[in-house]
């Protein structure tokens, strides 16, 4: 095994990428050199400081669809912490998709010499410039229907246009092909007894992108498959549960090609500059399979794996996340392989199990119910491991079960030690519900995650706000950057009020002139296009005046009715004078919300409601922003808000922290990790108890629960706010200091070990999880155990299974179903010993 090349290498640089180099500046990416270059390869085994992170978001992607949410931030800055501070060889893997590629084929950027300046593509390219090529059309094939040079066409991310029409430009990622290519293969989606083969391919994210693209300074990658290719972002589900469980097994095969790349060895080679992980970092459900597909591997003889340390990281363990489904089928595509498939077909009652398939396996009216009977006694026993406490087979039991199953191999985690614990607990039903006991059922490795306060860009006068394009971007001259230096915390919070005038004036001018204009202040014309907008609005600051912020996904763990609401209850306390009161603003925001959906109903209600009450004493104190929310606007707050109903780190807040805010959270996760007096404000409690807190049982509506909860931590975010308007009006030393705590506070992720029990969160990943500290010769090399269980067979004879069935079949079908292939077999004389009339009949 070769080490010797330690720098970036050069990758492919055929016609097939962009061949031509930026003008732009580049930040050059050098692999560091340390002692753990010695520590390589002796000549076997899995390289310890080599990690594959497999992530479905990562804001390194530079475009909107790989950030969605917290995890995109950990799956962005974890493994560059791990290269910069840790001095390994950390590199990532997100799935491909683009936006409006139906067809699943590849995505093209056409960029002629007639049309473009070679050397220098712009940032944004008009939405006419790219082209989806149909399955199985190459890039060659493409330029020479089009008359192009292949030079002058790229493998391309493309992200969705800022408008309408073929000249709304869209942001993009280039892409170069790799020699890695194959295919998987697991049980058809159609006839059971078929197999259906996923060909795969992984392509590396170029040196040659736009400055937005970060992961372009060392090797990552994007995993190919066709139905990949079709999805228009990461995650094909919503926040609302609405996602058809398909889509996890869309994931599993990107999980699957994963696996066979490493078993295989693919990157192993000099053009992957011998890429070996023994360390594998999974985030979040959409790469839980990982482990099955692994253990499947390993026990069927592939010993490349067997002692790599594998670690699955439970972003959101919620119920509206959790990968469910009722149908054992579905489920099989997911965890089975070939000799899976070959078990059940040779098994006599192979023909009720292909139509159990067809049909659907509780379908009564194709299906009897002794034929049902004898599919669930097959099926069930092998998948009985990866049911909930609901009974649905549940993705993220696959996780638990290989822990249980590989403990040598496979750990998981979340990433807060607070949740860690709520996510185990019956106090917190509702944290990891369904769930709850089967965490409890296994020993758990969780961090406090870290998070990095450059990304924020609070220092560039050239950074803009959102996705851009709109009024903050246009007017962002007359945001006042700002930096810490460790003496000047009162002008960095003299920044941050003069940030505060700067918002408020441009949303009120915008609202004097309309909604579209107040719109525009933060949404470019294709949000505004998908209804998003801006509801309420706020009045200029004055000296004094406080603006709260609160932003994050739109789905009810984040809990902005209970921001609202609490706000209305510190507006009806009799005890706070009306002038303390008219002191507060609030920008609260999240991406587009279904405005079905409850808590969004309710944040329009409650922000009528405060601009009504008292004659409209508060009208201009609430603005929401139902849409895409910058988290760069934190340079303009003087308090945060994150009134999560479970929460599991929470980003937003650490936003806060390395912009000098203080912050109000809920009792929950992450938040209490690292918030106390000196820094912050949190609840009594957490929010999500058990019913018997409130007065109420599970014989309660489950909207009667949820409202008592968030009526009862309303009133608790009306008391803190009370506390930190005092604060702020007549103490300001103590805010101060509370700004000073934060900004000085170590966020990052190799220097977080004040609220992370005394260790920096990369070096518990490193060092307690995946170990990179011990030689690979110390790991357990024993085959790893498969997650799938036998499957059942039935006890009964032959004839009584015949007594059972013939009551509703003829003997024809009963002996189609025992796979009796003549008349000559036993069951036959059985049967027409006993039933010589109903055979007669029958023939």
């Amino acid at each position: 095994m070769r080490v010797d090349s330690l720098g970036l290498i050069s990758g492919d640089n055929s016609v097939n990428s962009l061949s031509c180099n930026r003008t732009r500046k580049s930040i050059p990416y050098v692999r560091p050199v340390s002692k753990m270059v010695q520590l390589n390869f002796t000549g076997s085994g899995l390289n310890v400081n080599q990690i594959l992170s497999i992530s479905p978001e990562n804001n390194g992607m530079g475009i909107a669809e790989y950030k969605q949410g917290g995890e995109g931030c950990v799956g962005d800055e974890m493994p560059a912490s791990m290269v910069k501070h840790g001095k390994k060889d950390a590199r990532s893997v997100m799935p491909y998709c683009s936006h409006n590629n139906p067809k699943g084929g590849y995505k093209l950027l056409l960029h002629p010499e007639s049309a473009f300046k070679q050397g220098a593509l712009p940032d944004e390219i008009p939405d006419k410039w790219f082209y989806s090529a149909a399955p199985g059309e190459t890039l060659e094939q493409v330029a020479k229907t089009l008359g192009y040079k292949p030079s002058e066409i790229s493998y391309v991310i493309q992200s969705k246009p800022n408008g309408s029409g073929p000249e709304a430009k869209s942001k993009y990622v280039i892409l170069e092909p790799t020699s890695v290519k194959g295919e998987v293969r697991r049980m058809s989606d159609e006839v059971l007894g078929e197999i259906k083969t996923i060909p795969y391919e992984l392509f590396k994210i170029s040196s040659q992108n736009p400055n937005y693209v970060k992961l372009k300074s060392f090797p990552n990658y994007v995993m190919f498959t066709k139905e990949l290719a079709r999805t228009a972002k990461p995650y094909s589900y919503d926040a609302w549960g609405n996602s058809p469980f398909e889509t996890e097994i869309i994931t599993s095969d990107e999980m699957r090609a994963i696996a066979d790349t490493l078993a295989k060895e693919k990157m192993n080679t000099k053009e992957f500059e011998y890429f070996k992980p023994a360390g594998i970092i999974a985030h979040d459900r959409h790469a839980h399979s990982i482990a099955n597909h692994i253990a499947n591997l390993s026990a069927k003889g592939n010993v490349v794996l067997n002692g790599v340390k594998l670690h699955i990281i439970e972003h959101n363990p919620g119920f509206n996340y959790q990968g469910r489904t009722d149908d054992p089928f579905k489920y099989l595509r997911i965890v089975a392989d070939e000799s899976d498939l070959e078990a059940l077909k040779k098994m006599p009652e192979f023909a009720i199990l292909q139509k159990a398939q067809k049909f659907g396996i509780n379908n009564v009216d194709a299906l009897t119910p002794r034929e049902r009977e004898i599919a669930w006694k097959i099926l069930d026993p092998a998948l009985k491991p990866f049911k909930d406490a609901f009974g649905y087979y549940n993705v993220i039991k696959s996780g638990i079960v290989a822990v249980k199953k590989n403990p040598n191999n496979i750990s998981l985690g979340t990433v807060s030690l607070t949740f860690d614990k709520e996510m185990k607990s019956q106090e917190t039903p509702d944290a990891a519900k369904s769930l709850t006991d089967d965490f409890a059922s296994i020993p758990t490795k969780s961090v406090v995650n870290g998070s990095t306060p450059a990304n924020l860009r609070l220092n560039d006068p050239e950074a803009n706000f959102g996705r851009g394009n709109n009024g903050l971007s246009a007017n962002k001259a007359g945001f006042t950057t700002f930096e810490y230096d460790g003496t000047n915390i009162k002008e960095v919070n003299a920044a941050r009020e003069k940030n505060a005038k700067w918002l408020t004036d441009l949303v009120f001018n915008a609202y004097q002139k309309g909604q579209d204009e107040l719109n525009k202040v933060f949404f470019n014309e294709a949000q505004i296009m998908e209804n998003q907008r801006v509801l309420g609005f706020l009045k200029p600051m004055k000296d004094g005046d406080m603006l709260v912020m609160g932003w994050g996904r739109p789905d009810d763990q984040k809990g902005f009715n209970i921001t609202l609401d609490g706000f209305k209850k510190y507006l009806e306390r009799k005890d706070i004078p009306l002038e303390q009161k008219l002191k507060y603003r609030f920008a609260i925001g999240a991406g587009k919300w279904n405005e079905n959906a409850k808590d969004y109903k309710s944040i329009v209600r409650l922000i009528n409601d405060i601009e009504t009450m008292d004659d409209g004493a508060y009208k201009g104190l609430v603005m929401y922003v139902d849409g895409f929310f910058p988290n760069r606007l934190v340079g303009c707050a003087q308090y945060g808000i994150f009134t999560s109903r479970r929460e599991m780190c929470g980003i937003t807040p650490l936003e806060c922290k390395a912009a000098g805010v203080p912050y109000l959270a809920t009792k929950t996760g992450g938040p209490v990790d690292y918030t106390n007096k000196l820094n912050g404000f949190l609840t009594d409690e957490a929010v999500e108890g058990r019913p018997e807190r409130y007065g109420l049982t599970w014989q309660n509506s489950i909207d009667e629960i949820d409202d008592a909860r968030c009526n009862r931590q309303a009133e608790q975010v009306a008391d803190r706010l009370a506390q930190m308007a005092d604060e702020y009006v007549n103490n300001q030393d103590a805010y101060i200091a509370k700004c000073k705590k934060n900004i000085e506070e170590k966020i990052d992720w190799h220097e977080n070990s004040e609220y992370n029990g005394g260790k920096s969160a990369m070096n518990r990943y490193l060092e307690d999880i995946l170990e990179t500290d011990k030689p690979f010769d110390s790991r357990s090399k024993t085959p790893w155990a498969r997650l799938i269980d036998r499957f059942g067979e039935l006890k009964e004879s032959g004839q009584e299974v015949v007594k059972k069935a013939s009551k509703t079949k003829p003997i024809r079908i009963i002996l189609a179903i025992l796979g009796v292939a003549a008349v000559g077999g036993g069951v036959y004389y059985w049967y027409k010993n006993n039933n010589s009339k109903k055979l007669d009949k029958a023939a």
